[in-house]
């Protein structure tokens, strides 16, 4: 996937975080898990990326609440 790409998807799940801030991570995680089962599109690699940032933007917004 292009890194261009990449980062389209990478926007979607920080809007996703914004509008689920307040559910818990059990809650959210779960969210996750489905997005991901849902789209067989990505690769492992790429899922692996996606939980890392996603794990630091979650925390980013949480702290700001």
């Amino acid at each position: 996937m292009k890194e261009e790409e990449y980062e389209k998807i990478r926007i979607l799940f920080l809007k996703l975080i914004e509008e689920t801030k307040e559910l818990t991570n059990n809650e959210f995680e779960n969210i996750i898990n489905q997005v991901f089962k849902e789209n067989q599109s990505f690769t492992p690699a790429m899922k692996e990326r996606l939980t890392i940032d996603i794990a630091k933007m979650r925390n980013e917004i949480i702290k700001l609440r």
